[in-house]
C-alpha cells in the first residue's frame, strides 16, 4: 500500500523520465568504451534496440507508466551485466551499482533496489569466478577490496530502503492529514449549506410578510421600519443565494440547467434588478451588439449571476465615473461564443489582489477600512460559473485606474436570426440631442460614443446627432425627423422648444429614475441605462402612443398552494393573492390529496421538504389518483431549496416549472407564462397619467421644489395612498426629528447625531427627496467619522432644506405645518409662497425670515 501511493506521488513520478535518461547516458558511455576495448559487437546492436524501445514505450505512452518503469530498470541492469562481466570492469561495479541505487531511490520501490542488489551480487560473483578461472592469485589485498566492494553496496541499498521508508511515512501522514482538512472542509460547507438552506424558509417569511404588511399598512408610522426589514431580509436572501452557490463550486457539484433564453428578456430583468443598487453620480453603460442571435441555450440562471457580480462589484467599487458593459458574439461551428466585457473606472486592483480575487471569502480592499459589504464571494462564483459553462475569463486592472473582465461563453443557437429588428427603417429619420462632454470622465465620454454608434450601425439606422441646442434647432428645421432623443440635462435647457418638437415628433428624454415631465408633456421618458433594447421597442413602437407599463395578472385563476410552515403560506396568499389569484393553502401532503379530490385547482404551488410525504411524493399522488381532479394540473415547485440540480431534480421528476424562495416577481411571473395558457394571463395599464387632476397638481408642486414624485411613486410600490401616507408622516415627523437632530449638534453628540441624519438619509429618499438625502449621507458620513469635519453651515443648510420640503409638502397636501419653526435652540425658518404664472405654472418661491434669532 506505501508502495502504491508513493507511485501516485508527483515528486516520484519524475524518476520514469532520470532513468530513461540515465539509461541513454549509460548506453553511449558503454557502446563507446566497447568499441575502444573491442568488446563483443552483437551487444552494442542489443543496446541501441533497448534505448530505441524505451524511448519508443515513454513516447508513445504504451503499457502502464508501472510496467514502462520496470522494462527501463531491467533493461539497464541487463546492460549492467554486461558491462560487469569483463574483466577490467569488475572493481568499477560498485560505483556504477550505487548511484543506480540512488537513483532508483526516487521511484519509492524496495523491490527494484532489491533487483538492483541481487543484479549487483550475481555480476560480481560471475567475476570473481572468472577471475578463479583465470587462475588469479587471492591475496588479503584482494579480498579485502572484493568485501569492501560487497559492503558498499549493501549499505547503500539499505540506505535506500530506509529513505523509502522514511518517504512512505511522511506521504502517509501527510495523505492522513489531507483527509482530516479534507473532511473538515466538506462538514463546514455542508453545515454552511444546510444552516443557509435553513435560513431561506425565515427570511422568504421576513421579505414576503413585510411586504405585505407594507401594502395592508397605508403609511404611517412603521411604514419606514416595514421597508427596511424587507431591504434588510433581500440583502439577507442574497448572502444565502451566494454561500449555496459557493458551496456547489467548491465541492465540485455544480450542475448545468440549459434552456432556451433571450438576450433581451434577461437584461431588462437584470436591470430592474440593479436600478436600486445604482447611484445618480455613477452611469451605467449597457452596450449590445444587436448580431447576436435572438435564442440561445445556455444556464440562464448562471448566466445572469455572471453579469450581476460583475456590475455589481463595478459600481460597489466606483466612486467617479461609471460602468461599461459590452456584449457581443463571435460565430463558432457549435453556435457562438458570448463575449462579454465589463469595465468600470473604480478604484482598481494591484496585481497582487487580481490573482487572489479566486480565492472565496477575499475582497482586494477588505479590512477595517474597506468601501463596501458582501460576503466576498463574488468572483469565486463568477470564475465557478464561467468554468461550468465552459467559457474562460481575464481580468485586467490597475490601482486607480478601474478593473476590466473579459468572458467568453460558449452558447447554441436555437434562432439565428438578430436579437432585434427594426421596422419600416426606412421610414426613421432619428435626432439625438446629447452632449456627452458635459461627463467629467473620458472614459465614460468614450463609453456612451461608442455605445450610440454601435446603436445606430447595429439597427442599421442613421442618426443625426448634435450638442447643443442652436444646432438642434438648425436641424429640426432643415429635417423631418421621426424620433428626437436628448439626455434629461439636454432638455433643461429649453423644455418649452422641446415640447413643441414632442408635437411633430417622439421626443425621448434618457434620464435617471426620479425624472419628471411636466404636465401633459408629449415627451416619453426612457429611465437609464440607456441601451439598444428598449431603443429597438420604441422605434417600432407607434410614435403617438403614451407609453404605459403594465402589471400581470391572472384573475379567478384557483390556485392551491402546499406548504407544511405557516408562514410561507401567509406569504403565499399575500404575493399570489396581489395577482388576482384565489388561493387555498394546504399544510401536508395528504391535505392537499384530499383537497384535490374534492375540487379542481388551475395551479398548484408544492413545497418539497415536508414531514411525512414531501412535494414529490405528493405531486406524483395527486396526478395518479384517477379519481382526482387535478391530474392534469400544472405543478410549480415553490422551495428553498435553489442548488443548481435542484431545478433539473424537480423538472426530471415531472414538475412543470420551478420558483425559489423568496419569490422573486421576474421569477414568478416568467414560469407563469411557461405553465399557463395564454388565456389565463392578462396584463393592466399602469401610469401616472391615470392620476386625477387635483393628485396631479399636488404633485406638480412638489416636484417644483426637487421632490421627484415618481421615485416615491416606485418606492410605494405605485399605490399613491401609500405615497401620500409617506409624505404626511414625513411632514408629521420634521418638527421633533429636526429638534433632537439640533440638539444632538450643539452637544457634540455625534453617535446619536449619525443615527438620526441616517434616519433622515432614509427617509427622505423614500419620498423621492434626493437632494436632501444626498445631504443628510454627507453628514452622516462626517459623523461616524467623529464629527470633526461637519461645519456649521453644512448642519444649518440641510436643516433649512429639511424644514423646506416638510413645508412644501404640507402646503402641497394641505396640511398643518410648523410656522413658528421653534424648537429648544431657537430656529431660522423657511416661509414660502405659491405665486401663479401666466400660463397656470405653479412656482414656489421660498423666503428665509429668522423667526428665533441666529444660533
Amino acid at each position: 500500500m506505501k508502495e502504491t501511493k508513493i507511485e501516485k506521488n508527483e515528486l516520484f513520478q519524475t524518476a520514469h523520465m532520470m532513468i530513461l535518461v540515465a539509461f541513454t547516458i549509460f548506453s553511449l558511455i558503454l557502446t563507446a568504451e566497447s568499441l575502444i576495448m573491442g568488446w563483443e559487437r552483437w551487444a552494442l546492436i542489443m543496446i541501441g534496440a533497448a534505448v530505441v524501445i524505451s524511448w519508443t514505450l515513454h513516447i508513445r505512452q504504451l503499457l502502464t507508466a508501472h510496467s514502462r518503469l520496470w522494462i527501463y530498470s531491467l533493461m539497464m541492469m541487463a546492460i549492467f551485466f554486461f558491462y560487469g562481466i569483463h574483466e577490467t570492469s569488475t572493481f568499477d561495479l560498485a560505483v556504477i551499482m550505487s548511484a543506480l541505487v540512488l537513483l532508483f531511490t526516487m521511484t519509492g520501490l524496495k523491490n527494484l533496489i532489491n533487483a538492483c542488489l541481487a543484479t549487483y551480487f550475481v555480476t560480481m560473483a560471475y567475476g570473481v569466478a572468472l577471475m578463479i578461472k583465470n587462475g588469479t592469485q587471492f591475496d588479503t589485498l584482494l579480498i579485502s577490496r572484493i568485501l569492501m566492494h560487497l559492503v558498499v553496496v549493501f549499505m547503500t541499498g539499505w540506505f535506500a530502503r530506509t529513505i523509502i521508508d522514511r518517504w512512505a511515512s511522511v506521504l502517509e501522514e501527510s495523505m492522513r492529514e489531507i483527509e482530516v482538512l479534507r473532511d473538515s472542509t466538506d462538514r463546514l460547507d455542508d453545515f454552511l449549506a444546510n444552516v443557509s438552506h435553513e435560513i431561506r424558509t425565515p427570511v422568504n417569511a421576513v421579505i414576503g410578510l413585510s411586504g405585505v404588511c407594507i401594502e395592508k399598512a397605508g403609511g404611517g408610522e412603521l411604514d419606514g421600519e416595514l421597508r427596511s426589514i424587507r431591504a434588510a431580509g433581500k440583502r439577507v436572501g442574497e448572502q444565502i443565494s451566494d454561500i449555496l452557490d459557493y458551496s456547489e463550486i467548491d465541492r465540485g457539484m455544480l450542475v448545468r440547467n440549459e434552456e432556451d433564453y433571450m438576450l433581451d428578456s434577461l437584461l431588462n430583468d437584470l436591470v430592474e434588478e440593479l436600478r436600486p443598487y445604482k447611484r445618480p453620480e455613477i452611469e451605467l453603460i449597457i452596450d449590445v451588439d444587436p448580431a447576436i442571435p435572438s435564442v440561445m441555450v445556455t444556464d440562464v440562471i448562471k448566466l445572469k449571476k455572471i453579469l450581476w457580480h460583475l456590475i455589481m462589484n463595478g459600481l460597489k467599487y466606483t466612486m467617479k465615473g461609471g460602468v461599461y458593459v459590452r456584449i457581443s458574439s463571435v460565430e463558432e461551428s457549435y453556435g457562438i461564443n458570448l463575449c462579454i466585457e465589463i469595465t468600470d473606472t473604480g478604484i482598481g486592483m494591484t496585481s497582487t489582489e487580481v490573482e487572489r480575487m479566486a480565492e472565496r471569502f477575499y475582497q482586494a480592499n477588505s479590512g477595517r477600512t474597506r468601501m463596501g459589504g458582501g460576503l466576498g464571494l463574488g468572483f469565486p462564483i463568477v470564475a465557478g460559473f464561467v468554468s461550468s459553462l465552459g467559457g474562460f475569463m481575464t481580468i485586467d486592472s490597475k490601482p486607480g485606474k478601474g478593473t476590466s473582465v473579459h468572458i467568453s461563453l460558449p452558447q447554441r443557437v436555437s434562432d439565428p436570426s438578430s436579437c432585434m429588428t427594426i421596422n419600416n427603417r426606412e421610414d426613421l429619420c432619428l435626432g439625438a440631442y446629447l452632449h456627452f462632454d458635459k461627463f467629467i470622465n473620458p472614459d465614460v465620454r468614450e463609453y456612451y460614443n461608442t455605445m450610440v454608434s454601435n446603436i445606430v450601425h447595429g439597427l442599421g439606422v442613421h442618426m443625426h446627432r448634435v450638442d447643443n441646442l442652436d444646432d438642434l434647432k438648425r436641424l429640426t428645421s432643415s429635417l423631418h425627423l421621426t424620433h428626437l432623443f436628448i439626455a434629461e440635462e439636454e432638455y433643461a435647457t429649453d423644455p418649452a422648444y422641446i415640447e413643441e418638437l414632442a408635437k411633430e415628433m417622439l421626443v425621448v428624454v434618457v434620464a435617471d429614475s426620479g425624472f419628471k415631465l411636466p404636465e401633459n408633456s408629449r415627451s416619453r421618458i426612457l429611465e437609464k441605462p440607456f441601451y439598444c433594447f428598449p431603443v429597438a421597442t420604441i422605434l417600432n413602437s407607434d410614435r403617438f402612443t403614451q407609453a404605459r407599463k403594465t402589471k400581470m395578472l391572472c384573475p379567478g385563476l384557483e390556485v392551491l398552494v402546499v406548504d407544511d410552515e405557516p408562514m410561507n403560506l401567509t406569504v403565499a396568499r399575500g404575493v399570489f393573492s396581489s395577482y388576482g389569484m384565489n388561493v387555498s393553502t394546504a399544510l401536508s401532503g395528504p391535505e392537499s390529496i384530499e383537497q384535490c379530490r374534492k375540487r379542481s385547482f388551475d395551479l398548484i404551488f408544492m413545497d418539497h421538504m415536508m414531514p411525512g410525504m414531501d412535494g414529490i411524493e405528493t405531486m406524483h399522488a395527486i396526478r395518479s389518483d384517477r379519481s382526482g381532479a387535478c391530474k392534469d394540473a400544472p405543478f410549480i415547485a415553490l422551495t428553498a431549496n435553489t442548488v443548481s440540480t435542484a431545478r433539473e431534480m424537480f423538472l426530471s421528476e415531472g414538475f412543470d416549472g420551478f420558483v425559489s424562495k423568496p419569490i422573486e416577481p421576474a421569477d414568478l411571473e416568467r414560469t407563469l407564462k411557461k405553465v399557463l395558457p395564454k388565456s389565463a394571463i392578462r396584463y393592466e395599464s399602469v401610469t401616472k397619467e391615470d392620476l386625477p387632476d387635483e393628485e396631479g397638481s399636488r404633485y406638480t408642486i412638489l416636484e417644483a421644489i426637487g421632490i421627484k414624485t415618481d421615485s416615491g411613486l416606485r418606492y410605494a410600490q405605485n399605490d399613491s395612498e401609500l405615497y401620500h401616507s409617506l409624505l404626511k408622516q414625513f411632514t408629521a415627523d420634521e418638527p421633533s426629528k429636526q429638534a433632537k437632530i439640533r440638539r444632538y449638534y450643539l452637544s457634540k453628540d455625534f453617535k446619536n447625531y449619525e443615527i438620526l441624519v441616517h434616519a433622515l438619509k432614509s427617509t427622505a429618499r423614500m419620498i423621492g427627496a434626493d437632494a436632501l438625502s444626498e445631504r443628510a449621507k454627507t453628514l452622516e458620513e462626517l459623523a461616524s467619522a467623529g464629527g470633526e469635519g461637519i461645519r456649521g453651515e453644512m448642519h444649518e443648510e440641510m436643516i433649512a432644506l429639511y424644514q423646506k420640503t416638510a413645508n412644501a409638502i404640507a402646503y402641497a397636501l394641505d396640511l398643518p405645518f410648523n410656522p413658528e419653526g421653534e424648537d429648544d435652540a431657537g430656529e431660522s425658518i423657511l416661509e414660502f409662497e405659491p405665486q401663479e404664472k401666466e400660463n397656470n405654472e405653479v412656482i414656489l418661491e421660498f423666503d428665509p425670515e429668522n423667526k428665533g434669532g441666529e444660533d
